[in-house]
């Protein structure tokens, strides 16, 4: 009895476990965090365990702000109970409720209730809604004997779920003495009278989560007749015991021996698959003890390899939740950098138009390259947030052309000058012109994050030197600052990810410790080095990085000029849905040259291709009556369009997608905000007529 009420418990246990892991998940969801309800709704509807429990998000007076069990936006009912919720609100902490009445769903329903703090300091309590009659799948997973009567109680004595007579008592109060017994909140075990006026042997025990009793009882005739027939089996043993003393102690001892046998062969067995072979009584006390103790010991590894079973199986449901959890993750973050880089797109095409429309007017010029190259600065760190270990380990492709660094180096200070960034220290910029090849947006990420690095570990007065100098064939750029140095001990290191110094350095200044082992990467890509000197600490630090001059003196401007002459008069297709996007990036095609048409579908995308031939088609993924793959493929099976160059252009950018690219037949992959530079230098290598 014991045993069958603790698996019961253990078993109630496990499914307010799992629906308690579930609102504890979703509590602590960006979405609800954020007070994005419509997005967090369908979150937490996709978490639905079938049709018996559902989501709801309560305010603190007991409105409902979206519930999965009816479509998002319809009319919400007040729960059932709303004085309990300012004190879950309150404490802070899970809240499993007794039995609830609903009026509108005339069924008795539990509450697993967790309390959320928005963003914003709005309080709400995210329930999760589980039919009570659910609980009855602890009866259906236990062999309980027709005789027996298992009842699940709430810490009040409600009855919520009955193995036997479920209509007629569940949603009542147990007879009083089992109330009063379940508020003692101990097990127990007791003799008395139940409904019915049958008396029954009690075990109550209760549920270490939620506080729940769980009561076997078996009616006592049952029990003591089972005792006055294993007496009757002892005396009848006894008799036949002394009548086979009587017949001879041969006969005694070849039962003796026979029974030591068995137990002999069933204690062999034990741990085993087989079945333990029949025991037989032999009316000898030591030897029946072995038997039963054999059995006993027989049941209990039974037991256990069925506990180790179960476990096995919950460990393996956690790592399957785990992995569906990490996809997940791993989709919302594609997703992410997918609806970010979409308006990104549209104004960096916007930009890039006004710069090639203003001419050379300073006063607009300016404003126009600062918001170009910071737009484009914003996309580095976009790729770099959806994917940082490509940059760490050297993984990320660079945008290579004529620079002159000093005059790079210069519009950075510029811009940090209008920011105020150096407004705390004494500053000094030394520089001589020096050409060098280099990534305009990763250069100014090495110098910012140097000049940061600096302004960071450097007190308020002190003093940060910048100089741009060219000796042996290289550039030299170098920062040093009057700042916090450091010490022997972490010099060697200091470029190492996660490498940080101590607590006057690192913990209380902040950081992660990839900033200066993301620097030494992206000057290693550039083929160059970066090295860090300090003469102890307190004694301030110096950064210096090489990157090898241009010796051959190009002019990124006459390149421009040729690669765009090479543009001219190409016709171009191109396929984006987003409106303000696609006008952009056509506005901005048409400038450099090329013939353009453009369409915000597959299907006029095809009759554009079969009615003007173009020769270049620059299409987006994502499109509303079919996919950038399938136009891609379409394309390519149209007899009526002539052959073409396919360029996808996508807000994803992961490994997987531009493989997926190939594989439909486009000819390169682009990620959004549109790489102009990029795509202008792969149409020039086209050389097409």
């Amino acid at each position: 009895m014991q045993e069958t009420a603790n698996a019961t418990a253990l078993i109630i246990d496990r499914e307010l476990q799992g629906a308690l892991s579930a609102v504890l998940v979703l509590s602590r969801s960006p979405l609800l965090l954020d007070e994005k309800f419509a997005q967090f709704y369908d979150q937490a509807k996709s978490t639905a365990s079938g049709d018996s429990a559902w989501v709801i998000l309560y305010a603190p007076d007991g409105r409902q702000a979206l519930n999965t069990r009816v479509p998002y936006g319809a009319p919400l009912l007040i729960r059932p109970s709303p004085d309990e919720l300012p004190p879950i609100i309150s404490a802070k902490g899970v809240h499993i409720s007794g039995m609830v009445w609903s009026r509108a769903l005339k069924k008795h329903i539990i509450f697993i209730d967790v309390p959320v703090t928005t963003r914003s300091g709005k309080n709400y309590v995210l329930s999760q809604a589980v039919y009570a009659d659910h609980f009855g799948v602890a009866f259906k997973e236990r062999d309980i004997p027709s005789t027996w009567v298992v009842g699940i109680f709430d810490k009040e004595g409600m009855t919520i779920a009955r193995s036997i007579g479920a209509d007629q008592f569940v949603g009542k109060k147990a007879n009083p003495d089992t109330v009063e017994a379940i508020r003692l909140g101990v097990d127990s075990f007791r003799k008395h009278v139940v409904r019915g006026e049958l008396e029954v042997y009690d075990v109550i025990t209760h549920s270490d989560l939620s506080g729940w009793a769980v009561a076997v009882g078996v009616p006592v005739e049952e029990i003591d007749g089972q005792v006055r027939e294993a007496g009757y089996m002892a005396a009848g043993g006894l008799l036949l015991a002394v009548f086979a003393a009587l017949m001879g102690s041969g006969i005694v001892g070849r039962q003796l021996a026979s029974s030591i046998e068995t137990a002999a062969i069933a204690s062999d067995m034990l741990g085993k698959s087989e079945e333990l072979p029949p025991l037989r009584r032999s009316g000898t006390r030591e030897i029946d003890h072995l038997q039963h103790a054999i059995v006993s010991a027989a049941a209990k590894l039974k037991a256990a390899e069925t506990k180790n079973a179960e476990l096995l199986d919950s460990e393996r449901t956690a790592r399957q939740a785990a992995e569906l959890e990490n996809r997940r993750k791993d989709e919302f973050l594609a997703m992410l950098g997918h609806e970010l880089r979409n308006p990104l797109s549209a104004i960096t095409s916007a930009v890039s138009l006004l710069r090639l429309r203003v001419g050379d007017d300073p006063a607009v010029r300016r404003p126009t390259d600062i918001i170009h190259r910071q737009s484009a600065h914003l996309r580095s760190l976009l790729d770099d947030l959806l994917d940082l270990s490509r940059v760490i380990y050297g993984k990320v492709q660079l945008d290579m052309q004529p620079t002159d660094l000093a005059a790079l180096i210069g519009g950075s200070i510029k811009n940090m000058t209008d920011t105020a960034k150096l407004s705390r220290h004494t500053f000094s910029l030394s520089t001589v012109p020096v050409m060098v090849s280099a990534d305009l947006t990763r250069m100014e990420q090495i110098f910012s994050n140097l000049i940061d690095n600096a302004v960071k570990y450097t007190d308020e007065g002190g003093s940060i030197q910048v100089s741009v100098t060219q000796g042996h064939g290289m550039a030299l750029l170098r920062v040093a600052d009057t700042g916090v140095g450091m010490g022997p001990e972490l010099l060697p290191y200091v470029f190492d990810v996660f490498v940080q110094g101590d607590n006057t350095l690192a913990r209380t200044k902040g950081g992660m410790g990839i900033g200066l082992s993301l620097i030494k990467k992206l000057v290693e890509l550039h083929g160059g080095t970066v090295a860090a000197f300090s003469e102890g600490v307190g004694r301030g630090s110096v950064f210096e990085v090489r990157l090898p001059v241009l010796a051959s003196g190009a002019s990124a401007e006459a390149a421009g000029h040729a690669i765009d002459a090479a543009l001219d008069g190409v016709k171009v297709l191109l396929v984006e849905d987003q409106d303000d996007l696609r006008e952009m990036t056509q506005a901005l095609l048409a400038e450099l040259g090329l013939q353009v048409w453009s369409a915000a579908n597959g299907r006029d995308a095809l009759a554009i291709a079969a009615a003007h031939r173009p020769q270049v088609a620059l299409i987006d993924i994502g499109l509303p009556d079919m996919s950038g793959y399938e136009l891609a493929v379409a394309l390519r099976g149209n007899d009526q369009a002539a052959p073409m160059h396919l360029i996808a252009l996508s807000g994803y950018g992961l490994a997987g997608d531009k493989q997926r690219a190939a594989a439909a037949g486009f000819h390169h992959h682009l990620t959004k905000p549109l790489p102009l530079d990029e795509l202008r230098q792969y149409l020039a290598a086209l050389n097409l007529p």
